[in-house]
C-alpha cells in the first residue's frame, strides 16, 4: 500500500495547480481504489454496462476535474471519502438510468453485496438504490453514522481511517459504525 504521506504530499502539489501531481496520485491510488470497485462489482452479473475500471476512472475525473479548482483535501482518507461519495454517486445515477430505461420500471436494477452490514455468512445482496436510500434515511436520523456507512462500505477505510478522515476519536467511531450497521442491516 502507498505512504499516507507521499499522498498527502501529491494532495498537496495538487491544490498548488500541479497538474503532474493528479496523474501521479491516480498511479499511486488507483490499486486501492480499483479494488474497493471490484469488490463492489463482486456480486454483479459478468456482463453488467459499468466496469471497475469504469466506474475509478469516472469517479477520479469527477473529482479531480481539469481546469476545475481543487478541493481542499486535508490527506489520504479524505481523498477517499470523496472518492467514495462519487463512485456512490455514480453507481446510483447508473442504477437509475438502467431502471428508467427498462420498461416496468427497475426489473434490471444493480445489485451489491453489503457482507459487513448483513453480517458474516449471510450473504445477502442489496439493490444499489435500497442502499442510497438508506444512508440517506439514516442521514436524516444521524449524518454522522451514514457518513461512517458511507467511508466503511464504498471507500473501504478501516475504523482508524474513518476516525483520521472525519476528526473523531477511534472509539466514536466504532460505537458509530456499531449502531449504523445494526440500523442497516434492520432496514436492509
Amino acid at each position: 500500500m502507498e505512504n499516507a504521506g507521499d499522498v498527502t504530499l501529491l494532495l498537496s502539489r495538487v491544490r498548488d495547480g500541479d497538474g503532474a501531481a493528479a496523474g501521479e496520485m491516480f498511479d499511486l491510488l488507483y490499486p486501492q481504489l480499483h479494488g474497493l470497485a471490484a469488490a463492489i462489482f463482486s456480486s454483479q452479473r459478468a456482463n453488467h454496462t459499468l466496469q471497475p475500471t469504469a466506474l475509478v476512472n469516472e469517479a477520479f475525473l469527477k473529482i479531480v476535474k481539469p481546469g476545475k479548482d481543487p478541493a481542499p483535501w486535508q490527506d489520504r482518507a479524505h481523498f477517499l471519502a470523496v472518492a467514495a461519495r462519487a463512485m456512490r454517486q455514480i453507481l446510483v445515477n447508473h442504477a437509475r438510468d438502467k431502471s428508467a430505461a427498462k420498461r416496468g420500471g427497475g426489473q434490471d436494477r444493480r445489485r451489491l453485496t453489503l457482507a459487513e452490514v448483513a453480517g458474516p455468512g449471510q450473504g445477502r445482496e442489496l439493490e444499489v438504490l435500497a442502499v442510497d436510500e438508506a444512508l440517506a434515511d439514516l442521514s436524516k436520523l444521524d449524518p454522522e453514522q451514514a457518513q461512517i456507512a458511507e467511508l466503511r462500505f464504498f471507500a473501504g477505510l478501516t475504523n482508524k481511517e474513518v476516525a483520521e478522515a472525519i476528526g473523531r476519536s477511534l472509539r466514536t467511531v466504532e460505537l458509530e459504525w456499531r449502531m449504523a450497521k445494526g440500523w442497516l442491516a434492520e432496514r436492509l
